[in-house]
């Protein structure tokens, strides 16, 4: 797996679910997230407009070879809908 940062960063929360696992991961070096695959965003704004509280909060989806990779907690996106991304640029 590429990593979202491209400094440092640590594993915040490991997570094992009934409808996903996942890990929340904090930048050390940078809090930019990038890509981690070339594709197109397919999603970016927050999961429940009406509760920022509540999921994931802003996130960002990217649809790459068949596969749905989620970026959330963020603080700022910097993609929308339909944009093309390659692995490494900036997400958020």
């Amino acid at each position: 797996m590429n990593s979202p940062y491209m400094g440092k960063f640590q594993i915040s929360q490991a997570y094992k679910g009934a409808a996903h696992d996942g890990l929340d991961l904090v930048g050390i070096d940078s809090k930019e997230i990038h890509a981690t695959a070339t594709g197109e965003v397919v999603f970016a704004g927050w999961e429940n407009p009406s509760n920022h509280f509540q999921g994931f909060g802003q996130y960002v989806v990217i649809l790459a070879d068949g596969r749905y990779y989620h970026y959330g907690h963020l603080s700022e996106i910097r993609v929308s809908v339909g944009q093309q991304v390659r692995c490494t640029d900036v997400i958020g």
